[in-house]
């Protein structure tokens, strides 16, 4: 095995399995990503908003509200995040236990969630928010449910979970980590998509004829940089346009995606948008990886790609 290229990696990462009981008959749809996230998101602006501003850019409090830092996160100050437009969010719901199924009164379920930086700190609000999600009801029928337990990984990726909260009883949060990094190991590397990776290319989206390891490793560059430059406060020390360069010559190795569709509605537009990427796998040479595992190893926990929020751009590392 070799050993990776150093890297400054400082985002705090805590992964939580919040654990619901129904009470009334729920259903959801084939991919319950964007149904966790709309009602996660109006349940959050119910809990914390003081001023009830129509918009939160007309708010005094934009900035240090912890709905806007969490769910409308503001684009940020300084040379490198001027440039930005809009911010990565630092949280990411994962739906697939829930997606397409049913649940009658009295079974249990379960949403894994995923707080990124300074996000950590506001698990208390976020947790209420999920509450009085399950209070005021889920999906088309309305389906509701109340939270019986939260649990915490004690140290990502490890899979030992702890309780750190039950109904009706005290947070006792642990502080998020930053993994460790592997030593790159020997062979290859099987990246495994587990959710819908999508990428727009000219805004077109990129299909199984148009990806690459460039393509898939630029998208996780910027997405880790930003979420250490909005949500930790450091900004990471690479040669991007160098990596970029040197991912091109990384290939495939028996490639096996296939391309997934699926819609959400958005209360935005007034309309449906398609949100379909990739799923399946992909190898990578092992031996090219040197300059990469760092980030391929850390992209595990933050997905890639667009709509991350809502579980997308899932992925893990077989070696």
């Amino acid at each position: 095995m070799n050993e990776p290229k150093p890297m400054n990696f400082q985002l705090p990462v805590a992964r939580y399995r919040c654990v619901f009981r129904a009470e009334t008959p729920i259903r959801f749809p084939a991919y319950a990503g964007s149904t966790w996230r709309g009602a996660f998101g109006h349940a959050l602006r119910r809990t914390v908003c003081m001023t009830r501003e129509p918009e939160c850019g007309q708010c005094l409090l934009w900035r240090s509200c912890v709905y806007s830092q969490v769910f409308e996160t503001p684009a940020g100050r300084g040379p490198m995040l001027e440039k930005v437009n809009t911010a990565p969010h630092p949280y990411i719901m994962h739906p697939l236990e829930t997606s397409g199924r049913q649940y009658a009164p009295g079974d249990e379920f379960a949403l894994y969630l995923t707080l990124l930086g300074k996000a950590v700190e506001h698990l208390p609000y976020l947790i209420h928010s999920l509450q009085q999600v399950g209070e005021r009801g889920l999906g088309k029928q309305g389906g509701q449910c109340s939270l019986q337990q939260v649990e915490q990984e004690n140290e990502v990726g490890s899979g030992v979970w702890v309780s750190i909260h039950t109904s009706g009883g005290s947070l006792q949060a642990l502080p998020g980590n930053v993994p460790l990094v592997p030593p790159v190991p020997d062979g290859e590397v099987r990246v495994h998509l587990h959710t819908p990776f999508r990428l727009l290319q000219e805004g077109t989206p990129v299909h199984s004829e148009r990806f690459s390891f460039q393509l898939f490793f630029n998208t996780l560059m910027r997405r880790l940089s930003l979420l250490h430059a909005f949500h930790a406060g450091v900004e990471l020390e690479a040669d991007f346009k160098a990596l970029s360069q040197q991912a091109a010559a990384v290939p495939l190795l028996q490639a096996q995606l296939h391309w997934h569709e699926w819609s959400r509605y958005s209360n935005r537009q007034q309309s449906k948008v398609q949100m379909g990427g990739l799923l399946g796998s992909f190898g990578l040479p092992a031996g090219q990886l040197a300059e990469f595992w760092p980030w391929l190893w850390q992209g595990q926990w933050v997905h890639a790609g667009k709509g991350a929020v809502m579980g997308m751009g899932g992925y893990s590392l077989d070696c």
